[in-house]
């Protein structure tokens, strides 16, 4: 089953919701807003997300919602999220 991603290149899409994500959890925070912060936990933020694109080399049929939500959640847990979900899977 092959979806038709016509409107919009999903890697931008996903790309995007990293983005976002990142920025709002970034609002969220009590840290001090500076424009390298911000900046730099879009871009951070933005690949993790991007990231989640990997996730169609294993199911090239995976639905682009699903593909957008994975990207949200990857981007919502962070680089030290991510972490230490691998160092609790490695062991």
């Amino acid at each position: 089953m092959s979806h038709d991603y016509s409107h919009t290149h999903p890697m931008t899409t996903i790309l995007l919701v990293g983005i976002v994500t990142g920025i709002g959890q970034l609002f969220l925070s009590e840290d001090k807003l500076s424009w390298r912060l911000v900046i730099g936990r879009a871009a951070t933020s933005g690949a993790l997300g991007l990231s989640a694109g990997i996730a169609l080399a294993w199911m090239p049929a995976i639905p682009f919602e699903a593909l957008v939500g994975l990207s949200a959640a990857v981007a919502s847990l962070g680089t030290s999220g991510l972490e230490r979900l691998l160092q609790r899977f490695s062991k």
